[in-house]
């Protein structure tokens, strides 16, 4: 909800212009991909696809929703589910007992839709009763309420952009240590198709889910969601990344009145994984684990 900050009212001969009102600058800054930092150019582009494709709306269910969180909803993300008329439909080895979990748990899922698989997931962990983050684009942080929910990873080759996700990956580390749930997606980035009505697939897989599950010695949680978005977004991603960027907000108010299935695999105690595998090896076994759920 990145909308360009307060311009000026120009006065004239014929007497004084009022000024328009305007949304509180928290409010408008949330729901967009477009940061300040980019280029004007970029960042018109972005924030014209996005209101294209239907922002406006979703920052009025947004305003409705964070209402209700700051009086307190017990489980947000189920909130924002149910005003989104979004039905979520799990199966496989769910429902699974919290005690049959082990403390430390790392939740794997692939990225079929962007901001919908997202809120999936952090919706399926409040059914677990147990706090939660997610790995997610630096630019969603500018959602107020996300601070206590997401772990931001800047894709970005600068050395604040190294620096963010050394801190989130330190800070991931002592989550996990405490008993949250950390829910990665490996690929990194939303599932793509070769052609714009082929079928979607991830992104390859980054070793950061191994490496974590490694080093905290936790156990895994797969998961996997169906679906992919439409058509546009696929195109649009073989010929840029930047209108590609303005579609997702769209392709998250495409899913409203939508199902989203969810297939919940069988937990992989700390114990199975050991410290044998390497990263790599160990990627490729969490990447299979999930595919083989769809």
């Amino acid at each position: 909800m990145q909308i360009d900050g307060i311009g000026r009212e120009r006065g004239s001969k014929r007497g004084i212009r009022m000024p328009r009102m305007r949304q509180p600058r928290d409010e408008v800054a949330a729901i967009s991909y477009a940061r300040p930092s980019d280029p004007l150019a970029r960042r018109a582009l972005i924030r014209s696809l996005e209101v294209l494709s239907g922002r406006r709306e979703l920052e009025r269910l947004y305003r409705l929703w964070r209402e209700r969180v700051a009086a307190g909803h017990p489980q947000p993300f189920h909130l924002m589910l149910e005003m989104m008329r979004i039905r979520m439909d799990v199966g496989g080895a769910w429902p699974v007992r919290p005690q049959d979990l082990p403390e430390r748990l790392v939740m794997v899922a692939n990225h079929p839709f962007g901001i919908g698989d997202g809120a999936a997931m952090l919706a399926l962990t409040e059914r677990l009763g147990r706090p939660a983050r997610v790995l997610l684009h630096n630019d969603l942080m500018q959602i107020p309420e996300m601070a206590r929910y997401g772990l931001p990873v800047s894709f970005e080759e600068t050395r604040e952009a190294v620096a963010l996700n050394l801190s989130t990956k330190r800070r991931a580390a002592e989550l996990l240590a405490e008993g949250t749930i950390v829910i990665v997606f490996p690929a990194g980035a939303v599932a793509t198709a070769p052609r714009p009505f082929g079928r979607a697939e991830d992104l390859p897989w980054k070793t950061f889910a191994a490496g974590l599950v490694r080093q905290g010695r936790a156990g895994v949680l797969p998961v996997h969601c169906a679906g992919q978005n439409g058509p546009l977004f696929h195109l649009a991603s073989r010929v840029s990344a930047t209108v590609r960027l303005g579609l997702l907000v769209g392709e998250f108010r495409r899913l409203r009145g939508r199902q989203i299935h969810v297939t919940v695999g069988r937990p992989i105690a700390p114990e199975e994984i050991g410290q044998a595998s390497d990263r790599l090896a160990l990627t490729e076994r969490l990447r299979r684990s999930v595919l083989a759920l769809g």
